[in-house]
């Protein structure tokens, strides 16, 4: 028996070493990199570029296009905590299955496409074409079935809803467990390289992904050629926008699946705790048999000290605001991008991309530098986020500059019905197509609805141009009019540097809030930072841009049942002042706060101050006395983040 025990015993240690031959550190630091980089691609960068181009082909309002990125935001908000209580004891296991989940969410918004989208009008046969035209014997009827259209749309919402929900449900895991085990295998001399890489890779992904977001709407939808006279410029051009999603689902599965493998512990975990020991570095020694109402219960006293904290509340309801404007503008700047400009959706993915991501890239590195170079303490981050906030606002006018908009005949142009005259003598008034057909010519100036509305009776798809338009002998080219804008480059010099400085504060918010309370509240702290951010800041944020965005509309596009569906054309000018209006409000009330914070926390320090000096003339101190506010949660600026601040950056 004692033979067979060492034989067993043999055998254990044996596949042991074979594990750690098959599932190296290495092999894991690969696939959660790879899992970063499909996340921050498909959140921050595809679904951000296509939002437009999904409303065109579903035919949804902003607002309701809003959900999308809101659903993912509060779906990370909900399960991050029972992420990282229940997926703690297996962390590479629920690492895969959050891959999985994500992989399956991407692929249903890629489904939806196939299942659900509809041909655009320009793909119809010539013959039926000519119903567009200002011909007396055609006839207008629309040829969709009002319930067939209205089921199509629904159940495009339906599966694009539950993607977004199982997009967020699945990134949970990536930033939690997924660098916590990252921390486990490696060294705590070396650990600090390897998230500044994999971080590195996670701000890098959201530029590819606007990118190959912006190459993808290049393509027709079907990746096949477009109809005769349907270019890119056109409005009713739908991209391959599932492209992107397709390839997140493919790279998801594969990561997913390699991580179930994983086993719960590899070989290098004990030498790493060894390690740490050696340096007096805490341990993270979790009770195994507690249960989350325990580990609720233990929070419960730290919760009620943060919240009771009036510096640390305040720079939070601060930051929120940031929060909101940065979730907001990078839902929908691509859009509003081109409706002022009048661009194509895939110009407007390589304008955005090109013009955020430096920018704030930019602005978290130099923030980052300025910290370590002046050695600034918590209080003096805490003024410098107030002061930038400021910088901020005078930028933010910047986004006073727009364009005119396209003038529509019957819709905001001042000679209303130019061609009703030759329309109603041409005898196509009643052939006309309704407000559910939007195929805009450009004739003198002015934008008609449809060829039709211009009383054009001939075309040529070639040349995509229309002739004997308005009862004469002019000739209307296809597309709404040219607005001859000059004002991109210092537009998208205003958005380069309002994202510079909004993350800017970034750091220096980071440095404040972990400073502003006790070290054991770090956790918790950081924990209800990023809830907060979520529910009242990203969550909301899309969807009241979203919804003041459609005010801003002046030509719908109306379904077969009557119903409004996407926007065709916006006022610029109303997109201006939404804009400009949330921004501006949400900055100034934001800045109040940093200020007020600032203050705060000066005076606590005053008083501690005073408090201190009255102990040493009383002749009162001890080698107990408490440390002061500022000297709580310190950040070591020459050391390396805690594993808890670096979830919430990525976060």
């Amino acid at each position: 028996m004692a033979s067979l025990a060492v034989t067993s015993s043999d055998v254990d240690v044996q596949e042991k070493k074979k594990q750690g031959r098959l599932f190296t550190p290495l092999f894991y630091f690969f696939l959660w990199c790879g899992c970063i980089f499909a996340q921050s691609m498909l959140v921050s960068g595809f679904l951000n570029v296509v939002l437009s181009t999904i409303q065109v082909e579903f035919q949804m309002s902003s607002a309701k296009a809003a959900m999308f990125p809101s659903n993912y935001d509060i779906s990370v908000a909900v399960t991050v905590l029972l992420v990282a209580h229940f997926g703690s004891s297996h962390k590479p296991r629920t690492l895969g299955i959050g891959m999985l989940l994500l992989a399956t969410g991407s692929l249903l918004f890629a489904l939806a496409h196939f299942i659900y989208g509809k041909d655009n009008i320009l793909e119809a046969e010539d013959s039926e074409k000519k119903m567009y035209l200002c011909d007396s014997n055609s006839n207008s009827d629309s040829k969709t079935d009002c319930l067939e259209e209205t089921m199509g749309n629904s159940g495009a919402y339906a599966l694009l809803t539950v993607g977004s929900i199982l997009i967020g449900l699945g990134a949970s895991p990536v930033y939690t467990a997924g660098t916590t085990f990252c921390d486990e295998i490696f060294p705590p001399q070396k650990v600090s390289v390897y998230f500044g890489i994999s971080y590195g890779i996670g701000a890098l992904s959201p530029a590819i992904g606007f990118i190959l977001g912006g190459v993808f709407l290049g393509f027709y939808k079907s990746l096949g050629d477009p109809p005769e006279g349907l270019t890119v410029d056109n409005v009713n051009w739908v991209g391959a926008w599932w492209l992107g999603f397709l390839i997140c689902a493919l790279m998801g599965y594969v990561f997913g699946f390699l991580l179930l493998f994983f086993p719960a512990q590899l070989p290098e975990c004990e030498d790493v705790k060894q390690k740490k020991l050696e340096l007096n570095i805490q341990i993270e020694n979790g009770e195994e048999n507690q249960t989350f109402i325990d580990l609720l219960k233990d929070m419960l006293p730290l919760l009620k000290s943060v919240l009771l904290n009036p510096v640390f509340v305040v720079i939070v309801l601060g930051s929120i605001t940031d929060s909101l404007i940065i979730s907001a503008f990078a839902a929908w700047l691509p859009k509003m991008v081109e409706s002022q400009f009048g661009v194509s959706s895939s110009v407007a993915a390589y304008i955005t991309g090109g013009v955020t991501v430096p920018g704030a890239a930019g602005g978290i590195i130099v923030s980052g530098l300025i910290v370590k170079w002046k050695k600034l303490n918590g209080l003096q981050c805490a003024k410098w986020q107030a002061y930038i906030g400021v910088a901020c606002i005078l930028a933010q006018l910047g986004l006073l500059i727009h364009c005119p908009s396209v003038q529509i005949d019957g819709v905001n142009n001042a000679l209303n019905g130019t061609c009703n005259n030759a329309t109603i003598a041409n005898g196509c008034e009643e052939s006309c197509p309704g407000t559910d057909v939007y195929e805009p010519v450009c004739l003198g100036g002015v934008t008609y609805r449809t060829p039709c509305i211009a009383a054009c009776t001939d075309y040529n798809t070639d040349s995509s141009e229309f002739f004997n338009c308005c009862g004469q002998d002019d000739i209307a080219t296809a597309g709404a009019c040219d607005t001859n804008c000059k004002w991109l480059i210092p537009y998208v010099i205003c958005l380069f540097l309002i994202m510079f400085l909004t993350f800017l504060n970034n750091i220096f918010f980071l440095t404040a809030n972990l400073r502003c309370v006790k070290d054991s509240e770090r956790v918790i702290a950081i924990s209800l930072q990023s809830v907060s951010f979520r529910v009242f800041g990203s969550f909301p944020g899309p969807i009241i841009l979203g919804a003041f965005i459609d005010k801003a509309c002046i030509l719908w596009n109306t379904n077969a049942c009557g119903e409004e569906g996407a926007c065709q054309e916006y006022d610029n000018r109303k997109i201006m002042i939404v804009a400009v209006s949330i921004a501006m409000i949400a900055k100034t009330i934001g800045t109040i706060l940093y200020f007020i914070g600032w203050r705060l926390w000066a005076r606590r320090e005053d008083s501690a101050s005073i408090a201190y000096s009255d102990d040493v003339k009383g002749g009162i101190v001890t080698n107990t006395v408490t440390a002061e506010p500022e000297e709580a949660g310190q950040l070591d600026l020459n050391g390396e983040l805690d594993k808890a601040d670096l979830t919430d950056v990525a976060l």
